[in-house]
């Protein structure tokens, strides 16, 4: 099975990241009017977006700047794509944590391999995401670090070992 893998903005510049093997497709995410880096490695296929690690009820001057329902929509097609094509996916966004994490964390339930990075998904981005699916979800889904809440509300990720 395809994996796929959210890494941030440095690592995709700097290679740092599984290696995507001959069968790939990078998904590029960062704020609006920011440049897109170049990649270290070659990618066969680079899909690019623009859009800010804003929540639903974030304030916004433009609502373009939160992610669009044609964007999510776009970002569903790139990865039934990936998938039918047996293609592992690197997502990049800024910090490789909320965006990238949460179109890494719709991946997998699609199907594709999780490389449990860490990640923080934007509910957003997920929720619109999951709606393109047809899937349902919790609108008042609490934030969580790779799919870990605790019950005092505080976020650890799954294979912390410190003292809460």
């Amino acid at each position: 099975m395809p994996w796929i893998q959210n890494v941030a903005l440095s690592d995709i510049k700097k290679g740092r990241h599984y290696d995507p093997g001959p069968n790939n497709l990078l998904i590029q995410i960062v704020d609006c009017g920011m440049e897109f880096p170049e990649p270290h490695y070659k990618f066969n296929t680079v899909h690019q977006f623009q859009f800010l690690d804003l929540e639903r009820d974030d304030k916004c001057i433009e609502p373009e700047m939160k992610i669009t329902d044609d964007q999510a929509k776009s970002l569903v097609i790139l990865l039934k794509q990936a998938l039918l094509n047996r293609s592992n996916v690197i997502v990049h966004c800024v910090a490789g944590v909320c965006r990238s994490g949460a179109v890494v964390e719709v991946g997998v339930m699609m199907g594709f391999d999780d490389t449990e990075d860490y990640r923080s998904p934007n509910l957003l981005v997920k929720h619109k995401m999951m709606d393109v699916l047809g899937l349902t979800y919790d609108e008042n889904e609490p934030h969580t670090i790779n799919g870990v809440t605790l019950d005092s509300g505080l976020i650890v990720p799954k294979n912390y070992k410190g003292d809460i």
